[in-house]
């Protein structure tokens, strides 16, 4: 990011910082956006959830700001969600998930959709986790993504799916209109988290979200009223003696 060594630059870590801050914060709001432009639209009636951009940026600190992403506010130890999708703007590298059990926007589980400008083509239950702890929060690529299980399959843009995700256990089951298409037993019991929704080169509609302990609904959202707490992150223009600085403190 620095363009030449007598300019200054804007150094990332405080965007981390001040994701950080407001991640943990409780507000009124049912979501929080990450990244991306994240809209509740209603349109002849009906009401719905969607990622305005299919574009992305790739910052590298972690895979949710990699992603346009979408985070709730509460945390939620569930037995099962179902919620409906549908993708428009498709591009090669299209990709959108469903993640839950986060505990920190490194550390999740997510079942993720993954195709080309045709068709989706890849379903799949990956595990995001921290590379090395003793790295601090602003460090670039301090991330790793494990797939679980994956499984070919075909989808259509411009289709409306419903996907449902339940735990059992130590199980993750994941079903397509009640057609179960994939799972994984992990090697302890999933903890619960927060949930969410991420997408690149495409634009995804999300609706009828449902979270269930068992027989009971915990949480739902039909997304027909205004949710989400939306932030504009700064940066600090900091200078090259501040930038070295900051070099030597985080050396590895």
């Amino acid at each position: 990011m620095i363009k030449t060594k007598s300019q200054s630059y804007i150094i990332a870590f405080l965007l981390l910082l001040a994701f950080s801050i407001s991640y943990a914060q409780q507000t009124s709001h049912t979501w929080q956006q990450i990244s991306g432009n994240w809209s509740v639209v209603s349109d002849n009636k009906e009401s719905y959830l969607r990622e305005n951009r299919s574009k992305s940026f790739t910052l590298d600190y972690s895979p949710l700001i990699n992603v346009n992403s979408l985070i709730s506010t509460s945390e939620y130890d569930f037995t099962s969600l179902s919620h409906t999708f549908t993708i428009y703007a498709p591009a090669d590298g299209t990709t959108y998930m469903t993640f839950f059990a986060a505990s920190d926007y490194r550390q999740f589980y997510a079942v993720q959709f993954t195709g080309d400008s045709k068709t989706i083509h890849t379903v799949s239950i990956i595990k995001s986790d921290i590379k090395d702890t003793t790295l601090p929060k602003q460090s670039k690529g301090n991330f790793i993504i494990t797939t679980l299980a994956t499984k070919p399959i075909s989808l259509e843009y411009g289709k409306t799916y419903t996907l449902s995700i339940s735990i059992q256990g130590k199980t993750i089951s994941i079903a397509i209109d009640n057609a179960q298409v994939l799972s994984h037993t992990l090697d302890e019991k999933l903890e619960g988290g927060k949930i969410g929704f991420a997408s690149k080169n495409c634009i995804p509609v999300i609706d009828n979200l449902k979270v269930y302990k068992g027989n009971d609904i915990i949480f739902q959202d039909d997304f027909s009223k205004e949710s989400i707490r939306k932030i504009v992150l700064q940066g600090k223009k900091l200078t090259p003696q501040e930038v070295e600085e900051y070099k030597k403190k985080n050396k590895k």
